[in-house]
Formats: C-alpha cells, structure tokens, sequence
C-alpha cells in the first residue's frame, strides 16, 4: 500500500485543459471587432452642422439675455429708484393716459361719417379684446385654483411672484388697446346712442381698475408675500398644499399683522380683478348683440 501510494504521488500533475476557443481570436470576430471600433471613432470626430433651428434658438436666447441684462441696469439705475419709490410718476403717468384715451374718445373735430375705420383698426381690437378675455379665464379659472391645490404654499407663493405682475401688466396693456381701438371705431361710426357711448365707459373703466392694481397694489402684495415666506421658513411651516396651518405663528402679533395686510391687500385685488372680468363680460355680451347686426358698431 506504501508503494502504491508513492508511485501515486510520484506520477507528474495531469496536463490542464486545453483553453476554450475565445470569440476574440476568431478571425471573423475580429474583423466585426474592428468595424465596430472604426466606426464608434468615426462617430466621435462627427461635427454636426447647424441648421436654422439652432440659429434661430440661439439668436433668441442672445436677445432674452440682452434684455434681461438691460432691465437689471435700469432696475439698479437711481431714476427707477425715485420712480418706484415715490408716487408722483405714477400720477403724471395717470394723468397722462387719462388724456391719451380722452383725446381718443372725444376728438375736437368729428370725422365723415363716410369714413370707414381701417381694418387695421378692426384686427387691434378683436385681437386685444379676446387676448385680453382669454388671460383673465386662464388666470382666474384654470392657472390659479391648479397651482393653489396642487403645489405647497410656499412654492405657490413664488410662482405666483412672477405671474402677479405679468399678468396685471398684459390685462391693463390690452384693455388700454381695447378702448382705444372701441373709441377710434366709435368715432368712425359717428354713432351716439347711450348703450355704445356705456361700453366705452366700461372698458375705460376696465382699465383704469387693472392699472390702478398693477400700479398700487402688486408691489405690496409681492413685498407681503416675501415677508411672510422668510417668517413661515424660520418656523419651519409652509409647505401644506391648498389651505393654511400658521401653528406657532397665530402667537406672534408681527407676523399676524402681515398676515392681515396681506390679505386685506389680496382682498382688493381680487375684487378689482372681479370688477374686470365684469367688465368684459358686459362687453362681450355687447358684441354678441351686435353679432345680429353684423358687427356693425
């Protein structure tokens, strides 16, 4: 048994197994190998030419960049300061767009009667009207009770920052376009019953509202809403979606103070953007009137 066992373990180590045959040194393996490699380095040293939408894109944002750059100059300018600061511009701007739209509506010398309004004229006001109808249902119907109940106040509140003043800016721009363009059509028409002579009380008092809240009560909503976040924060509240939990903060006689000018302030401005919507809806009614005349106005 001895020997057997060291003649056993005398006899050499058994050859290893022959390697299987690698993919790598198959010859056709290697050439797709090689096409494959030769055509990834063909495809990194690609240069792509730039078409029209590329240009187009850039040249778009080179100008938002340009604008944005200049109305930062000009909100660091010491003119805007004394403009935003003070009241007095806001009151000869008042005045004179006051002027503007009088002149407009009640010209010196009447024009012939057979003078047709451009349909320049026609395009301006139908164009700003529904523009201007449109942005106050979007606003007031679909973008602000979605954004209420769906994000956190906080996030709200910022959204809200940047639509606020857009959105009084476009509504009073276009319902100063809208009687601009009624009174020009007015005049032309050389026509002087009362319920036209209404509408044109109406939507200059459209926009006498919406400028008077983009004017007076934007900025002290916006500077509210910015007091009341950095408070909210330092009490680690803000963030419930679609209803208000002040907690610590209903002790606090500061912060209930801005929270009561915030929504006397909020208060007003939607009964303004109320009176607004009123306004068009009068003048809308107006037009679907007139639809059975064919518009004639």
């Amino acid at each position: 048994m001895t020997n057997q066992k060291l003649s056993e373990d005398s006899l050499p180590p058994a050859p290893p197994p022959p390697p299987m045959p690698l993919l790598g040194n198959c010859p056709h393996q290697n050439a797709e190998n090689s096409k494959k490699s030769v055509a990834a380095n063909q495809s990194e040293h690609v240069t792509y030419k730039a078409d029209l939408l590329f240009h187009l894109t850039s040249f778009t944002r080179w100008c938002l960049d340009v604008l944005s750059a200049t109305l930062q100059r000009i909100k660091k300018s010491n003119t805007f300061r004394v403009v935003r600061g003070t009241s007095q511009p806001v009151h000869v701007l008042s005045i004179i767009l006051v002027a503007i739209l009088s002149a407009v509506c009640f010209p010196l010398e009447r024009k012939q009667s057979n003078l047709l309004a451009s349909r320049f004229t026609y395009l301006t006001y139908f164009t700003a009207f529904s523009l201007h109808v449109g942005s106050q249902f979007w606003m007031t119907f679909v973008s602000g009770l979605s954004l209420y109940f769906n994000l956190a106040r906080h996030a709200f509140g910022d959204v809200q920052k940047i639509l606020f003043p857009r959105y009084f800016t476009l509504n009073c721009t276009l319902s100063a376009v809208t009687a601009i363009q009624f009174a020009r059509l007015y005049t032309f028409a050389q026509n002087n019953d009362f319920h036209t002579f209404l509408q044109l009380i109406t939507l200059t008092l459209c926009f006498a509202v919406e400028f008077s809240i983009r004017v007076f009560l934007v900025p002290s909503v916006l500077e509210l809403i910015s007091s009341k976040t950095t408070i909210e924060k330092a009490a680690g509240i803000g963030q419930e979606i679609g209803h208000y939990e002040l907690g610590p903060l209903l002790k606090c006689p500061h912060y209930m103070s801005l929270h009561r000018s915030f929504r006397k302030v909020h208060m007003y401005t939607a009964i303004g953007n109320i009176v607004a919507i009123m306004c068009s809806a009068f003048h809308l009614y107006f037009l679907a009137y007139k639809y059975t005349d064919k518009l004639v106005i």
